[in-house]
């Protein structure tokens, strides 16, 4: 069962990308230290239920055989956990005094895509996800949702709120929410709990918020963690009798609107192509070597002429795809000529025409239902889970 990751914060997300100190400047000498007596005392904690926990799920997951996989996963979470450690990010729900662990990141067998995180920086990825992710930046976003969920210490702070409880009963818990499953050490009863009780839906918020500013401070297009949500969705569109996770995260339209407001206020491009090949034009060579233009799997027209050609006119559709068209917006003139919003998008060639073995006004109309079927496509994509 495919489970989502990916819950945009709906807190404020118009914080910038680095907190501010949290100083009080009326406290003692004595009670500062005091606090960072009790903080110490906290983190050891987290590190101690964190690898308890840890130690049940290496005897339940199987580390992958993959180990280029797991190579991927340690380097770019290791560059995310050091940007971690050392800068302090805002947050909509959790504990915001700076915590730093020490990350560690375990691949396991499960077509599943999920990843789930532990207390003290424990952070485990499926197979599943490895292979469902299409970038880095995709990868990147749902690592830097994880290492939040340890950061905001989502844990201590769900024990805080619910004192009430068997200390040990929370992080089990915790952890079957974000696994999306109950794993067979707590009760259905206690699980249903937890989600009423909201805890889940907050966690993944504020974690979806700090990861958002977390690949952004890496250097990672911010638009994967957008189009990882909205490939997922779409793949999980027929499965409502039985959701998982995605019961207890916020509305798809929340997440999406918010992550894209997000990046509109601090001017982040939103290019899906560079991080997506659903969202993406390619060029595929053929049989005969010819340059095949697709989006993502919908064929366009093969290209005549030299590569740098195909390349041009690739370039050109990406740009034009990245800016979510209508399929009214493609229109066609004389000669060949495509139009996007009464541009010039592409002019088909007679080389172009025998290449495609038609004539020039047949390959026209074709190519331009090819591109208003791929921008059907896009809009399903994108605006599915926004309904």
């Amino acid at each position: 069962m495919i489970t989502a990751l990916i819950a945009c914060a709906v807190m404020n997300w118009n914080s910038p990308i680095l907190a501010e100190p949290h100083a009080d400047t009326q406290k003692s000498a004595a009670q500062i230290a005091k606090d960072q007596a009790q903080f110490q005392k906290d983190i050891l904690d987290d590190k101690k239920v964190g690898k308890e926990a840890a130690d049940y799920y290496d005897r339940t997951l199987k580390p992958t055989k993959d180990t280029a996989a797991q190579q991927r996963v340690e380097e770019i979470g290791a560059k995310l956990a050091l940007i971690a450690n050392a800068n302090s990010f805002d947050l909509s729900w959790g504990d915001r005094r700076h915590a730093e662990f020490e990350y560690k990141f375990k691949v396991v067998e499960s077509k599943d895509v999920n990843a789930f995180s532990l207390p003290g920086g424990y952070i485990y990825v499926y197979q599943g996800l490895i292979d469902f992710v299409q970038s880095d930046d995709e990868l990147a976003g749902v690592l830097a949702h994880e290492i939040s969920h340890a950061a905001q210490r989502h844990v201590a702070w769900m024990r805080k709120e619910q004192a009430k409880m068997a200390p040990i009963q929370i992080p089990l818990i915790l952890a079957s929410i974000f696994t999306g499953r109950a794993e067979g050490v707590i009760t259905n009863e206690l699980l249903g709990t937890a989600m009423t009780n909201g805890w889940s839906v907050k966690a993944e918020t504020s974690a979806d918020y700090g990861g958002v500013q977390l690949v952004v401070a890496g250097g990672y297009d911010a638009t994967g963690m957008l189009t990882f949500m909205e490939r997922l969705q779409a793949k999980d569109a027929n499965m409502d009798a039985n959701l998982g996770i995605l019961r207890t995260h916020p509305p798809s339209k929340v997440r999406a609107d918010k992550i894209e407001a997000y990046m509109n206020k601090n001017l982040i491009a939103i290019r899906r192509s560079l991080v997506s090949t659903d969202f993406r034009v390619v060029n595929k060579v053929s049989d005969k070597g010819q340059n095949v233009l697709y989006f993502g799997k919908r064929k366009l027209f093969a290209v005549s002429g030299d590569l740098a050609r195909a390349e041009s006119t690739m370039k050109g559709l990406n740009t034009f795809f990245d800016r979510v068209p209508e399929m009214y917006d493609v229109t066609t003139g004389e000669d060949g000529v495509i139009y996007a919003k009464n541009r010039l998008l592409i002019t088909i060639t007679a080389e172009d025409a025998k290449a495609n073995v038609t004539d020039v006004e047949q390959l026209q109309n074709t190519v331009a239902k090819a591109i208003r079927s791929s921008i059907f496509a896009l809009a399903y994509h994108i605006w599915e889970g926004r309904n």
